[in-house]
């Protein structure tokens, strides 16, 4: 990067760098009726693996802040969104190998993009919902 934002854009005396992990999420995967779910588990487990895959590779290099996009979740690669927030989730909190190692995630997406091609809950409600401090520390 060498230039600030957002309000001035000046150039920087320096280079600063901006590191980027690239992995291509699985592409058109089958889905249920309802157009929510993974048809086959097989689908869904190279899915997580990719997923898995991104996070391992930011630890390795000791990133703390990690900022993912949408990875898979629009009109391209067409993977049910709820699915796909519930698998970060499940990575980031429950996977031991990850707990501890993040100091930020953040996700950046789309708020108009919508969730499932049969219309619903945008994608930035969907992740708003499964990533909710009640749904990450349901109260006992």
């Amino acid at each position: 990067m060498f230039r600030g934002g957002p309000e001035q854009y000046e150039v920087w005396s320096s280079f600063k760098y901006l590191p980027v992990i690239s992995v291509a999420p699985v592409r058109r995967p089958k889905l249920d009726q309802s157009g929510t779910k993974y048809s086959f588990e097989q689908e869904k487990a190279l899915m997580l693996d990719k997923m898995r895959t991104v996070l391992r590779i930011a630890a390795w290099y000791q990133h703390k802040d990690v900022c993912i996009g949408a990875f898979g979740i629009g009109p391209i690669f067409r993977n049910p969104a709820r699915e796909v927030a519930e698998m970060w989730r499940s990575l980031i909190v429950h996977e031991e190998e990850f707990q501890g190692v993040f100091e930020n995630i953040v996700f950046a997406i789309e708020s108009e993009e919508q969730g499932s091609p049969r219309g619903g809950a945008s994608v930035h409600e969907i992740f708003n919902e499964v990533f909710a401090p009640s749904n990450l520390f349901p109260a006992p």
